[in-house]
């Protein structure tokens, strides 16, 4: 086969770029540390390695979002942290304030330190984080909280939207609490009715709970309901009747005689709801029951406030003012009850961070072991691969050079 000037020329300069090409894709994959760098160099690993990067950045997004959560709980966290310190001083200057010896000048004094503490705790209540939201205003997060109105009520401004942040595959975690579940909706420390106690009576009774206990049987038509403590039968034993709303005794007639026995501790049922009181009544006292199944917390601060500038002097008003402070105490410790168990809850989702965050931390590590396996380079193979090419390289070009300047006059 006769072979032109041009085709020999082609075919050499053909395979001098060509093992010129290996070399230089060998240097490049060298500088790189990578064995894979184009699809062309391996098309089945190229596209795994494809997806373990995205895998990894899915996941760093995670972990920034964990960080951006774990900021914010930590925010309300110290929130309630200090909302449970001032509850406790509330308390305890509460129970201070009870002291029969304490003239009104240094009770006075008290409710003055109380205001001050209910003060801090509404502005604790508009906390904002760092990027200056308010926490706990649901989705409002440019709108404060609570403001407190010339009546001395607190009102919540915000909603009870509650935001998640994606922390993993398929895990989400709650990094907001609305005021209005933790400020707003405390429990009443008494049950499903608030009582409220005659101004003249001269008893001890004190309502211990007062709860709905049958729902399918509670008819909530009846409305408020009213305990009435008699001696009917001048037997100087004291009986009770109840009232709904309407004034009508309950049960309705036919029924049982005109008044029951009052046994402190045994519940008193009707309707679906059953009320327990204790502590010794008088005839003519009165409780009337009124279905409230809440109790604010800072409703709670100012019945303690404004307990401490009452003046009650007689005995009546002693025994009366005895009754109320058991209530606010409850109240209070119902209080801080539930601002421990949202702090307990913000924590336990501390914790699913804290788990997390290690779980994508591990995740990354695989992920990024697999790309690396697919993707890094053995540095001593490559080495040697490219030796080698580079021998070829060099052979290649000094044969062409060598047999290119062979002419007929080299054998006359």
């Amino acid at each position: 086969m006769r072979v032109s000037t041009f085709q020999y020329y082609q075919l050499n300069t053909n395979n001098i770029l060509d093992k010129q090409s290996k070399v230089n894709d060998s240097i490049i994959k060298m500088s790189e540390g990578k064995r894979v760098i184009t699809a062309s160099d391996d098309s089945v690993a190229a596209n795994s390695i494809l997806n373990f990067k995205q895998e990894v950045r899915v996941t760093d997004q995670y972990q920034r979002n964990i960080e951006f959560a774990e900021a914010r709980l930590k925010t309300e966290e110290t929130a309630l942290a200090s909302i449970e310190d001032l509850m406790l001083r509330i308390k305890d200057l509460a129970l201070q304030g009870n002291n029969g010896s304490l003239g009104q000048d240094a009770k006075e004094a008290i409710a003055q330190e109380m205001e001050n503490r209910l003060e801090e705790l509404l502005s604790i209540a508009n906390t904002r984080d760092e990027s200056g939201s308010y926490i706990f205003s649901g989705y409002q997060t440019e709108q404060i909280p609570f403001s407190q109105q010339p009546d001395k009520t607190v009102q919540y401004n915000g909603d009870l939207g509650v935001r998640e942040t994606t922390i993993g595959s398929s895990v989400s975690v709650e990094t907001n609490d609305p005021g209005q579940t933790v400020f707003i909706d405390v429990p009443n420390s008494v049950g499903d009715f608030r009582p409220a106690y005659g101004a003249t009576n001269n008893g001890r009774a004190f309502v211990e709970s007062a709860n709905i206990v049958d729902p399918a049987n509670y008819d909530a038509t009846l409305g408020d309901y009213q305990i009435n403590f008699v001696d009917l039968d001048g037997d100087e034993v004291i009986e009770y009747q109840l009232f709904d709303g309407a004034g009508n005794r309950l049960p309705p007639l036919p029924g049982p005689p005109d008044s029951n026995l009052y046994e402190p501790g045994q519940p008193i049922s009707y309707n679906g709801f059953e009320i327990v009181i204790t502590g010794d009544p008088e005839v003519g006292d009165t409780i009337d029951l009124t279905e409230q199944r809440t109790k604010d917390i800072f409703s709670s601060v100012q019945d303690a406030i404004d307990w401490m500038r009452r003046s009650r002097d007689t005995d009546q008003e002693k025994a009366l003012r005895q009754v109320e402070m058991g209530h606010i105490v409850s109240d209070l410790n119902q209080s801080m009850l539930h601002i421990t168990s949202t702090r307990s809850n913000v924590g336990s989702r501390l914790q699913v961070i804290t788990s997390q965050d290690m779980i994508n931390e591990d995740y990354k590590i695989t992920v990024q072991t697999a790309q690396s396996n697919l993707e890094d380079l053995d540095i001593a193979e490559a080495s040697t691969t490219f030796s080698r090419q580079t021998v070829a390289l060099q052979a290649a070009q000094q044969s062409f050079a060598q047999v290119q300047s062979l002419t007929l006059f080299n054998y006359i």
